[in-house]
């Protein structure tokens, strides 16, 4: 991973990174780190003011440094008041499910990532057709580097630390944002803590 990797929201991350099984569920467990916190209330989402919108650059800073299960759960608060019949409904799904196929590598389960993956890919690439750059993203770029990361696994059966040669979400910033950006703070590793070890062996069962 990056020794200096850019922050795009100013929101503080969970304490913890939730894995199904693994620790405390952030919004059902007292122990939570979500837990009787209130959620983000999101009533409206305009695509075209992306690099305005806190809880889009909270999604793609929770991707960023392994939140996969906290990202996916940002970008849905945006998807479920994004416009009807609306190409950002496709892209925050394909960002939710590449997150949701990332939870399914840490615990080797083959075919819940494949099927993730296969549908993630399936929506951005539809947005891709009509917009090579959306929302800050250059999605051809990142399509081919979640298709080269995800390789391994889907021809091979290998399953190597999902965070070397990482996918990072790197947005092209409009006008007017360069100032805050410079800002922003920078963290020196995002470390994937807590995850235990990837080893080799695939698991089909869903």
């Amino acid at each position: 991973m990056g020794d200096f990797l850019q922050r795009y929201s100013q929101i503080e991350f969970p304490s913890y990174r939730f894995i199904p099984g693994e620790n405390p569920h952030p919004t059902e467990n007292p122990l939570g780190h979500s837990y009787g916190k209130k959620e983000s209330d999101v009533k409206i989402f305009v695509p075209d003011n992306w690099s305005n919108n806190e809880q889009y650059l909270f999604g793609i800073d929770l991707y960023n440094y392994g939140y996969w299960w906290e990202s996916h759960e940002a970008w849905e608060s945006l998807w479920q008041v994004a416009p009807r019949d609306h190409v950002s409904r496709d892209f925050l799904q394909g960002l939710i499910k590449v997150s949701g196929a990332f939870l399914k590598w840490h615990s080797k389960n083959k075919n819940g990532l494949e099927y993730l993956y296969t549908g993630a890919m399936k929506q951005l690439l539809k947005v891709g057709e009509e917009h090579p750059v959306y929302m800050g993203l250059n999605i051809v770029d990142h399509i081919q580097k979640l298709e080269n990361h995800f390789k391994p696994i889907l021809e091979k059966c290998n399953w190597p630390d999902p965070l070397i040669n990482y996918p990072y979400i790197i947005l092209m910033l409009q006008e007017g944002r360069e100032d805050l950006m410079e800002d922003l703070k920078y963290s020196s590793r995002a470390e994937y803590e807590g995850f235990g070890s990837i080893s080799n062996g695939c698991r089909g069962a869903t």
